[in-house]
């Protein structure tokens, strides 16, 4: 299970010379950040993300997706996903808390629509404080609305469970720039997405609303770097890079928190 591992366990030695560089800050004027994962992966991808984070003085929170580790029928779908996402940040809002949102892979279009209504600027035009600033979108997947979501290349559904999705080939797919132990490790956490009742259509795109950021990942082999700078285009996002391949927050989570603490004011 993603979410009871210790992450002081999974970090690498060279994880925590990076958290030594980076100062601590007071967390008074700076946004919640909201990280949210895509398939497969479950929260615990973001632990050294977020212990960076949290030791330069932001107080962060990881969503999960009820679909991610089910199989169908019966299984929650692309709303469910949605409205979970939507209940973590209007928590954090209505507690009068300024959130920026990180978002990788499918939590790019998941999160833009759960977020529906609740900027920064639709709660000042309803007398509230609090709400969404912005996004920082880490290889995601993006949707305009009405677009609907079908199975992709990537989907695995003949080597997986029986009602169940894997990803492609992840060694390749997911993993190709950490080390052979290192990916072992991570492919043995992946878990299944649902192979059915996941195709809902997009309603609302948070990006329309708050200003974004996309990090493209040039060495990233499930979504290639110029369908990433496509969307981010679509999205009028400020464009950052890296050399990192799709799971960029495990092989560069330093590289991450640099974009996440530029958007964010330092």
């Amino acid at each position: 299970d993603f979410s009871s591992i210790n992450i002081y366990l999974i970090a690498p030695i060279n994880f925590w010379f990076a958290l030594l560089q980076i100062s601590t800050m007071s967390s008074t004027t700076k946004p919640t950040i909201l990280l949210v994962p895509g398939l497969w992966e479950g929260p615990t991808v973001f632990a050294q993300v977020s212990t960076l984070l949290e030791y330069s003085g932001y107080s962060t929170q990881t969503a999960s997706l009820p679909s991610t580790g089910s199989l169908s029928p019966g299984n929650p779908n692309m709303n469910d996903d949605i409205l979970s996402i939507r209940v973590v940040i209007s928590q954090l809002v209505q507690s009068n808390k300024e959130v920026l949102l990180v978002l990788h892979s499918a939590g790019g279009f998941l999160a833009s629509e759960a977020m529906e209504g609740l900027s920064v600027k639709k709660r000042e035009e309803a007398g509230l404080k609090g709400g969404v600033s912005g996004i920082v979108f880490l290889a995601a997947g993006l949707a305009r609305v009405g677009d609907k979501h079908v199975k992709r290349p990537f989907m695995d559904t003949i080597n997986a469970p029986k009602g169940g999705m894997f990803c492609i080939n992840p060694r390749e797919s997911l993993f190709n720039d950490i080390s052979d132990q290192e990916a072992e490790k991570w492919m043995k956490r992946l878990k299944t997405q649902p192979a059915e009742d996941w195709n809902g259509v997009t309603q609302y795109c948070g990006w329309e609303d708050v200003p974004s950021t996309y990090l493209v990942c040039e060495k990233d082999e499930l979504l290639p770097a110029e369908v990433q700078v496509q969307m981010a285009q679509m999205a009028e996002s400020n464009i950052e890079k890296c050399e990192a391949g799709h799971m960029v927050m495990l092989s560069m989570p330093k590289r991450v928190v640099e974009v996440i603490r530029g958007v964010a004011g330092g």
